[in-house]
């Protein structure tokens, strides 16, 4: 009897079909832009910076989509100079009519205003992971600039 009921509880055959479903996303090209406060400290146009300019760096974080091309631009500041926007001559101020004149750079010998132009601008391709750019500032020398706090905003923009 257990033979019997053990032939009888085998499973039947049953059939099978198949479908093929496709999958797909669509990336966009994107990317993402994070500035660091760039912090000249102290100056003095009478000693210390009558000679030598006053010199910080500030770092701006980057991530893009991997492949995607970027530029980095910077505008001329809340109180610019009266030149091109391309290499704008930038003044942080301490108020009416004070002003001390400063320079942000793409490059660590300072030699290549970082403006607000395709030109001026810093180009990237994304990697899909942050990048550290650093923008490298100086305040010119023998300025002599009213005792106070100065300072500027300035914006950074990234487009791709």
């Amino acid at each position: 009897m257990v033979l019997l009921s053990a032939g009888l509880s085998v499973n039947a055959h049953a059939d099978s079909s198949t479908s093929t479903m496709n999958v797909s996303v669509s990336v966009e090209h994107s990317c993402s832009i994070e500035a660091n406060p760039m912090e000249f400290g102290a100056y003095n146009g009478v000693v210390e910076n009558v000679s030598t300019a006053l010199e910080a760096t500030a770092t701006v974080e980057t991530t893009c989509t991997s492949g995607a091309g970027a530029l980095v631009t910077i505008n001329a500041g809340a109180s610019p100079g009266l030149d091109s926007a391309a290499v704008p001559i930038r003044r942080m101020s301490a108020g009416e009519g004070q002003f001390l004149a400063y320079q942000v750079y793409s490059d660590v010998a300072r030699g290549s205003v970082w403006g607000n132009t395709a030109v001026t601008g810093v180009a990237l391709t994304g990697t899909g992971v942050p990048q550290i750019l650093t923008a490298y500032g100086s305040v010119m020398a023998a300025q002599l600039a009213v005792p106070g706090a100065y300072s500027d905003q300035l914006v950074l923009t990234i487009t791709y």
